[in-house]
């Protein structure tokens, strides 16, 4: 083992070594112009005793000893343990990734055309057009701000990051790569976070009428028929983002129904009689025809089977209210700002609810001692969160987290000061990998190991318990059984 790490890290060292010549070389040509000889540039005593005389000194390699060495890399690696093997792939993709990037930048700078860097991206192989173009992009940001080479070689920046300020910098002029703030901001997240990060930058850098996307949607909307390429007929909705949101979120809703009808999480999704893409097939056909077809949930005649008619989406709008008492800026959490006109025809049929936040963007008020969350306290954290605070997947789609567990010796209390949105999947790694979620110091959530007094008790009769630590032989009252009924997000996902 220690001697495969000893071959990787020397054929590392000619490898990158020869990558760092040859990205300076690119960078002296175009500063020398026609008189660049590229028998002129070397480097030297990179790798004690390398060489062909093993005197220290070496030229470039030619691409055939390029090619040797690393294969060597590649064979050193197939014989470490995976983990180490995988982390250290990760970490040579990094800097070939930096290094392309500073290369393609050198391109640019020369004077290059959009196409001919394409061109030149494509010499990496089977590449799409899309994979061109972001590549080509990426290089753009590093060029507009070379410190990104190096965020993206040692791991402070990933390749996602880097695309997403790209993207951000074709959208703003540039600004996105350079910004300071933001920078920092996605160094210290993960991509998942950063995503939103970057997006709300370019929204704000921009600031577009709303009111005029909205029409411009509106006057463009439309309903399409069409045979797909796997013979599936199909129809396409395309309209303003408030209406879609309307309509997915009443799909959505049915679609969670129907699957805890199906048996939930208490039944392997293997065992399931339908897909959660069929469960959405199902759930948006109910709204729209007047038979329910089979299997597709409330089938016995109830009042929850004839109500498809009558039920309204749940939108979670923000707004502030200015000096006067007007309400201003509304934001429809997950899809971001709404149009005003849209905003006032909510209004005329809304339930309004009032949240008050604290400077620091704290709901300022606490539940009772009981383990689910209150509906009340969930819209806080919609308000809040606005989604999973780890992989920002849309709040539609999250369970109530409590950052100290409710049942662990530390006895966490469900208040707002403890509770997070999580998405399923985020919700049982921090479960399963004994983490603890925390806000640090820039107000980023991030993680740690929990600590063993942070640790929920497993249960041996798998369900969760519903009581403090000591009252384990108190059943539940009737009401918090009815409200983790009502509340799937704290019952089924058996999760503190």
């Amino acid at each position: 083992f220690e001697s495969s790490s000893r071959h990787v890290f020397l054929s590392l060292s000619l490898l990158l070594g020869s990558l760092v010549c040859m990205s300076l070389a690119e960078e002296l040509r175009f500063d020398m112009g026609a008189g660049w000889d590229a028998d002129s540039v070397s480097c030297a005593g990179r790798v004690s005793g390398a060489g062909s005389g093993g005197s220290g000194d070496f030229g470039l390699l030619d691409a055939s000893e390029l090619d040797a060495t690393f294969e060597l890399v590649v064979a050193s690696i197939a014989v470490l343990e995976p983990a180490p093997a995988v982390a250290m792939i990760g970490r040579f993709q990094r800097l070939l990734s930096a290094a392309e990037a500073n290369i393609v930048a050198s391109h640019i700078d020369s004077g290059a055309s959009p196409r001919a860097t394409e061109d030149l991206v494509s010499q990496g192989g089977k590449r799409s057009k899309k994979e061109r173009k972001k590549r080509a992009r990426r290089a753009g940001a590093v060029r507009n701000n070379p410190s990104l080479k190096d965020d993206l070689a040692d791991g402070s920046v990933s390749e996602e990051q880097l695309d997403d300020l790209a993207d951000a910098d074709t959208k703003t002029g540039g600004a996105a790569s350079k910004n300071p703030e933001l920078l920092n901001k996605v160094r210290a997240t993960n991509p998942d976070q950063s995503k939103e990060l970057v997006k709300k930058f370019v929204d704000q850098h921009n600031q577009p009428d709303n009111e005029t996307r909205h029409q411009k949607q509106r006057r463009l909307r439309k309903v399409s028929r069409f045979t797909t390429k796997d013979g599936m007929d199909a129809i396409l909705a395309e309209g303003d983002t408030a209406t879609i949101n309307a309509i997915w979120k009443l799909v959505d809703d049915r679609a969670d129904q129907l699957y805890r009808k199906d048996g939930g999480r208490n039944l392997p999704r293997s065992k399931h009689d339908r897909t959660s893409a069929q469960r959405m097939f199902d759930a948006f056909t109910e709204h729209f025809t007047t038979t329910q077809s089979p299997n597709s949930g409330d089938d016995d005649g109830s009042k929850a089977a004839r109500r498809t008619d009558t039920r309204r989406p749940t939108i979670i709008v923000g707004v502030s209210v200015d000096d006067d008492g007007q309400l201003t800026g509304p934001v429809a959490y997950g899809t971001g700002p709404l149009p005003q006109n849209v905003f006032d025809r909510y209004l005329c049929n809304a339930e309004i609810v009032g949240i008050l936040f604290n400077g620091n963007g704290q709901p300022l008020w606490h539940s009772r001692k009981i383990r689910t969350a209150s509906p009340a306290q969930h819209r806080a954290l919609v308000a809040r969160d606005q989604g999973c605070v780890l992989c920002r997947a849309p709040h539609q789609h999250c369970e109530t987290h409590h950052l100290i567990p409710w049942s662990s010796p530390a006895a966490g209390p469900t208040n707002i000061d403890n509770l997070a949105l999580v998405c399923p999947d985020c919700h049982h790694q921090l479960h399963d990998t004994h983490k603890t979620l925390y806000l640090n110091n820039q107000h980023i959530w991030t993680t740690r190991p929990a600590t063993p007094n942070e640790i929920a008790p497993k249960h041996t009769n798998g369900t969760n318990d519903t009581t403090k630590p000591g009252q384990h032989n108190q059943p539940a009252s009737p009401t918090s059984k009815g409200r983790r009924k009502k509340h799937h997000h704290e019952s089924e996902q058996q999760l503190e």
